[in-house]
């Protein structure tokens, strides 16, 4: 950006926009206006499909970042684990953007059950309605050797930045973080 009266250069290069997205319409929005498309929660199921609504000249740019938050629990105890992340997710689950999008994404019937459960006010319901199969492919938990297989997975499915986002069967934050930090020492 450059001073109007002296034309003298006030501040560095903009960064690069990354366009937050889940649907076909905000990926292919993210390819033509943006440098970088990043999901929430997405199915990794799905990411393949999501990544086709991408104009092509973004789809083949190495430099296009293509990024997912994941709800992370790291726990041998794989139930204890995928329990924190179901509590983790009741909020988003509620939301009809990300029901529209599980849908799309292959999820409809978890999807219904939780909107007939939101409809009949039985919102302590919802974690048993988060099945396995829905779970294992929005966020990733078990064992450290089972979620750095999931990372990879994730990197196979075209993702090429995982943000992950660690809560923990044991603690807080600062225990999940060290968690996170030990699973790739």
């Amino acid at each position: 950006m450059q001073d109007l009266e002296t034309g003298a250069k006030q501040v560095g290069e903009l960064p690069p926009i990354t366009l937050a997205t889940l649907r076909k319409k905000m990926t292919a929005l993210s390819g033509e206006i943006a440098q970088g498309a990043v999901w929430a929660n997405a199915a990794r199921s799905y990411m393949p499909k999501s990544l086709e609504a991408l104009p092509e000249a973004a789809r083949t740019n190495p430099d296009f970042f293509v990024g997912n938050m994941v709800p992370t629990c790291i726990d041998a105890d794989r139930a204890a684990a995928a329990a924190v992340n179901r509590r983790t997710l009741v909020g988003y689950v509620k939301l009809p953007n990300y029901q529209n999008y599980w849908i799309e994404a292959g999820f409809a019937e978890e999807i219904q059950a939780i909107r007939t459960a939101i409809a009949a006010g039985q919102d302590d319901r919802i974690p048993s309605l988060m099945s396995d199969r829905w779970l294992s492919q929005v966020t990733l938990y078990g064992s450290p050797t089972e979620v750095r297989d999931g990372v990879e997975a994730w990197y196979a499915a075209g993702v090429k930045t995982l943000i992950m986002v660690p809560s923990s069967t044991r603690g807080n934050q600062m225990v999940a973080l060290q968690e996170l930090i030990d699973l790739f020492r």
